[in-house]
């Protein structure tokens, strides 16, 4: 009974792992794109105020 018990335990460690890493590698992704999007958007540059007056 406890070594079923502890098989299971293990079993789960290692799928809660397993997506943990997972989840990992996809929110890097996520960041990535994330990142893309706001360099290519003019929304999220830095203005220069002096130049665009004159």
């Amino acid at each position: 009974m406890m070594n079923a018990d502890m098989d299971d335990l293990s079993a789960r460690v290692d799928a809660v792992k397993e997506e943990n890493l997972k989840l990992k590698s996809e929110n890097q992704v996520l960041g990535q794109y994330i990142e893309n999007l706001m360099s290519a958007s003019s929304v999220f540059q830095t203005t220069d105020t002096k130049s665009k007056r004159k």
